[in-house]
């Protein structure tokens, strides 16, 4: 179906976005709570464990004060890593998922992220060409996704794109 073609496609570039980024088994990785699947399942694929975190009721996207929230309530920094003190899990990345042709509030999660020492993936599956205060959504954290399926903007028929500022 459709459906099981696109998870696959950006289940593949999260995937190799966490790879990248450095996340590996047992860690943890901040998710909306309301999103498409893929970001779990390339989470899980990773072997990585996601932590959904609500969404602001007005946008639909994810909270940046949930997400600071749980950070500061939930985990403790050790060394520079951030550490969930209920599971003992690392938590090394957050996706904010732009839904619906809407960006996700960038600035404070960006912000976040630096605070705790996350890579930030965005999922711009949905929303390619929104803008976040006149940036292309995708580019605005350390690595970006984006889909092509048949059902996109801009579609190769399949596949997708992950993009980064890091030459590495």
């Amino acid at each position: 179906t459709g459906e099981a073609v696109n998870s696959t496609e950006q289940r593949a570039a999260l995937h190799t976005a966490l790879a990248v980024a450095g996340v590996k088994a047992n860690d943890e990785v901040l998710i909306p709570a309301l999103t498409f699947a893929a970001p779990a399942f390339a989470t899980r694929y990773i072997g990585a464990w996601p932590t959904f975190i609500d969404v602001d009721k007005t946008t639909l996207q994810i909270d940046p004060e949930k997400v600071r929230g749980f950070l500061k309530e939930m985990c403790e920094t050790k060394d520079g890593t951030t550490i969930n003190r209920a599971t003992k899990r690392p938590v090394r990345a957050i996706i904010p998922v732009h839904l619906l042709g809407h960006p996700v509030d960038m600035d404070p999660i960006m912000d976040i992220a630096r605070e705790y020492g996350l890579v930030v993936i965005e999922d711009a599956a949905e929303s390619l060409g929104a803008r976040y205060k006149g940036t292309s959504v995708g580019v605005l954290g350390d690595i970006g996704c984006f889909s092509f399926n048949g059902n996109k903007i801009i579609t190769t028929g399949g596949g997708g794109m992950i993009v980064t500022k890091n030459e590495a």
